[in-house]
């Protein structure tokens, strides 16, 4: 279960920067996974909510958000959305593709008190 250690990550990052800037609680963290990091967002969930007890990370509602998996043709140049994992553009049906979105993983923002 690799959530249980994208979660602590999280948890990690959320809080020095919350600390860095003198918040005493996270209420809110906004986060941005591709779709080829295969988060699975109960797991997510229920990982983050037991890591974050004893923190002031503690009852914080994490939000993800799954981003499409994105391609660039490298022959004609076009980028575009991948569907059903069909790495094909669909302009000119090169197979000679660069993924250049879809497997990020980064906190957007981090709301606090």
């Amino acid at each position: 279960m690799h959530e249980m250690a994208i979660a602590q990550g999280i948890i990690d990052i959320a809080v020095a920067a919350a600390q860095r800037e003198g918040a005493q609680r996270i209420t809110r963290i906004n986060v941005v996974a591709g779709e080829l990091r295969g988060v699975v967002h109960l797991q997510l969930t229920f990982c983050f909510g037991v890591l974050a007890e004893e923190t002031i990370a503690s009852g914080a509602y994490l939000n993800l958000e799954i981003t499409p998996i994105k391609g660039r043709c490298r022959e004609c140049g076009q980028t575009f959305i991948v569907e059903d994992y069909q790495y094909v553009c669909p302009g000119c049906q090169s197979r000679d593709i660069q993924m250049v979105g879809g497997t990020e993983l980064r906190i957007r923002d981090i709301e606090v008190d």
